[in-house]
């Protein structure tokens, strides 16, 4: 068995070897100890071994450095590690009693322009360079360094062997399962030892399965392959397609002949019996089921440490309480609790690389990458949650608007590094798909934002997955306070991402004409009107068209202005609830050319029901009224219609309306035939007259009277049985 020593006392840190010291805390990011600029930083930690800890084998444990790290223990080096997210050891062999450890961890910066932004040297992903990072594409961009120990830092001990590493992946065959392991072992010592390794899988308190396998251990790490069937096992399931069911898996090695076998290390995880598939036309399947993807970008912390075990599972919450069924981890590995959370929860995992934009063709960055994805697949591979690898965001060959951005650009820089690291990742992990570069082949497009007029996403710009769109908003005043004070400079807005021009032209506000109040507001409604009208228009296209749709994204990762929809602090924007609405599994979607009409342009509406879900609902209700600003119906329909499972169908028209100048919205609702509410929706808009000319395209603070002509009150387009009813009691 083990015993751990975990070092999280008495950390002392410096930024040059010598000191001085002050005291730290570990895990931590050095920014958060108020330290900015130095590339390398020091740790100390004196710590005392205790008499239990000194008669057995011993291991030095790293849980994660950013970037890389040397290690030296009372004075005489262990070795380094060069990676910002994988955690790392030393086996040692320490005496009781005390002890000095000192590890320098480095998070460099690269040049401006010659070498920074595409040909940059380390693989940080978003912490290195990323709009959403302190500076983004400034000279500021490699600021404010979340550089550090944020990872847990313990001393082990153990009798004999330790268990490094347990891979579990699963493949359905009908109802049963096959599954295989694979467990990295250590053998200590110098002599081979026959051992088993057992698998047992726990069904609530016991054991529903066991798989095991005898072999012969060699000293040093071995791979120990244990496989099996089960007999119609649970499956985990995403939160809106069933249950997120985990097996207790414990996985022991027990050292002996079979007659006085020994356990001598074990491990406990919870795992999940799936299986996961995306084809070339982008469908998801999950146990062979096709479903929709609607996802989220995540970037939730700067400073991996900051992110605790609550922030992460409420992270995951927000997801889910907007209807999400994944997430994708832009460009960075979160920490730990994150990945926990969404297994708990049934959310799906898009799984980057730490690659983002440009970097070097170097042998060292080949070097690391290829080493990145192997440790990678070992620290969450096992995980049911984690559904696919990508290996690049944005890489250079396939972003021709990088010539347009300071620094040297080489238009097929990168490109074979890229698909190395794809081939490499279906080389260690079949289970699982991957692609070489996010951006080609599914859809980076941002109409309303570096492009067009949000209207233009009905054109279906991106692709059959969309992975990225979105806008900016500015975030609530109490969280905008803390960190950008009444009347900071154009370039403290920027430094924290506020992108001048883009929302100057396409919201018609700036930081030197308008309050915070007027940027917050504007900004945000913007925000809301383009994610939900984008949403609604890729999702009645799903099957067709479009199989699925990540938005970027759900939170800010530091004090910043971004495309989140929740805000550093987690206070939701207006976008947040725009998103639920429009992302709700059966949804009552509206079709609307627009949420700006003029007086002699009668607005007319089309309502769709979009099923998600694996269950067709029959004689449902689907139901649509015309309000006014007091919230005062003028106009209303329904039909009973048969929503069929996963799929999406227009049926009724609402509309052309005339109407006065005034402030307006469309409601639908979708019910069950017992009454159970399945969705409800809202489209906001407005009729000006010829004469007004508003201040931005999203003004909705002008005087309204209400006043309404309904020119046709139902138009019924549908093949299902059931009448259409107006509020008159007409039929039609």
């Amino acid at each position: 068995m083990n015993d751990v020593l975990r070092l999280d006392d008495g950390w002392e840190l410096a930024v040059a070897a010598g000191g001085p010291w002050q005291p730290t805390t570990v895990p931590g990011n050095w920014y958060l100890d108020g330290i900015d600029g130095p590339e390398t930083v020091w740790y100390r930690c004196a710590f005392v071994v205790p008499d239990t800890l000194a008669a057995l084998y011993q291991r030095l444990k790293f849980g994660a450095a950013d970037y890389s790290a040397d290690v030296q223990l009372d004075g005489v080096s262990l070795g380094g590690h060069t990676g910002g997210f994988a955690p790392f050891f030393f086996d040692v062999c320490l005496a009781a009693g005390a002890h000095e450890l000192v590890v320098a961890v480095h998070c460099p910066t690269d040049e401006f322009e010659e070498v920074w932004p595409h040909s940059k040297t380390t693989l940080r992903g978003v912490m290195g360079h990323h709009d959403a990072r302190p500076g983004g594409w400034t000279t500021r961009g490699q600021e404010r360094s979340s550089g550090g120990l944020w990872g847990e830092v313990t001393l082990s001990a153990h009798r004999l062997v330790v268990i490094e590493r347990v891979g579990f992946t699963t493949a359905l065959v009908g109802a049963d399962a096959d599954v295989e392991s694979t467990v990295g072992v250590h053998l200590f010592g110098a002599s081979p030892q026959w051992v088993t390794v057992r698998l047992a899988l726990f069904d609530d308190e016991s054991v529903a399965y066991e798989l095991w396998a005898d072999t012969w251990l060699q000293p040093g790490i071995n791979q120990v392959r244990v496989a099996g069937s089960l007999a119609a096992p649970r499956l985990w399931w995403t939160w809106d397609h069933g249950e997120p069911f985990r097996y207790r898996l414990q996985t022991t090695v027990e050292v002996g002949d079979g007659g006085t076998n020994e356990i001598t290390a074990t491990d406990h995880r919870l795992v999940g019996v799936r299986s996961i598939e995306v084809g070339r036309d982008w469908v998801w399947r999950l146990n062979g089921r096709p479903m929709f993807i609607r996802g989220i970008n995540y970037i939730g912390e700067h400073w991996l440490s900051a992110m605790t075990v609550d922030r992460a599972v409420a992270d995951v919450q927000l997801a889910v309480g907007a209807h999400l069924n994944a997430i994708r981890v832009h460009a960075h590995v979160a920490a730990p609790a994150f990945y926990d959370a969404c297994d708990d929860a049934g959310v799906l995992v898009w799984q980057d690389l730490p690659m983002q934009w440009g970097y070097a063709d170097s042998p060292e960055i080949y070097r690391v990458a290829r080493q990145m994805v192997s440790e990678l697949i070992d620290l969450h591979g096992w995980r049911p949650a984690v559904a696919y690898w990508a290996a690049h965001n944005e890489s250079p060959w396939n972003e021709p608007w990088m010539m347009d951005e300071s620094g040297r650009f080489r238009p097929d820089q990168n490109q074979r590094l890229d698909h190395e690291l794809a081939d490499l990742f279906r080389e260690l992990d079949p289970s699982r798909p991957s692609i070489a570069n996010s951006g080609a082949g599914d859809g980076h497009t941002y109409p309303g934002w570096y492009w067009g007029a949000w209207t233009d996403v009905s054109e279906l710009p991106g692709g059959a997955f969309v992975s990225e769109y979105g806008a900016q908003a500015v975030p609530h005043l109490d969280t905008l306070r803390t960190f950008i004070a009444e009347g900071a400079s154009v370039r403290d807005w920027e430094f924290h991402g506020f992108q001048h021009h883009e929302i100057h032209t396409k919201v018609g506000v700036n930081v030197l004409a308008n309050s915070a109040e007027e940027l917050i507001e504007r900004t945000q409604r913007y925000q809301a009107r383009l994610l939900q009208f984008a949403t609604e228009v890729y999702r009645r296209k799903k099957g067709e068209r479009v199989q699925g749709l990540m938005p970027f994204m759900l939170v800010d990762p530091w004090p910043c202005v971004s495309w989140s929809v929740v805000d550093y602090l987690r206070r939701p924007k207006l976008g947040y609830t725009a998103l639920a609405r429009a992302m709700q599994p059966v949804l009552p979607s509206i079709e609307a050319e627009s949420d700006e009409y003029g007086i002699d342009e009668p607005p007319v509406f089309g309502v769709w029901w979009i099923n998600d879900l694996p269950r067709t609902f029959r004689d449902a209700q689907l139901g649509w009224q015309l309000v006014d600003e007091s919230g005062a119906e003028l106009a209303a329909g329904r039909q009973t219609v048969q929503v069929r499972a996963d799929a999406a169908r227009r049926v009724l028209q609402a509309g052309p309306f005339r109407l006065s100048p005034g402030s307006y919205a469309l409601e639908t609702s979708l019910a069950a035939a017992d009454g159970v509410q399945l969705g409800t929706n809202r489209w906001e808009f407005r009729v000006v007259d010829a004469t007004e000319t508003p201040d931005t395209p999203d003004t909705h603070d002008v005087d309204v009277t209400s006043d309404v002509d309904v020119i046709s009150d139902v138009d019924v387009i549908s093949d299902v049985d059931g009448a259409a009813t107006r509020t008159d009691g007409a039929t039609t």
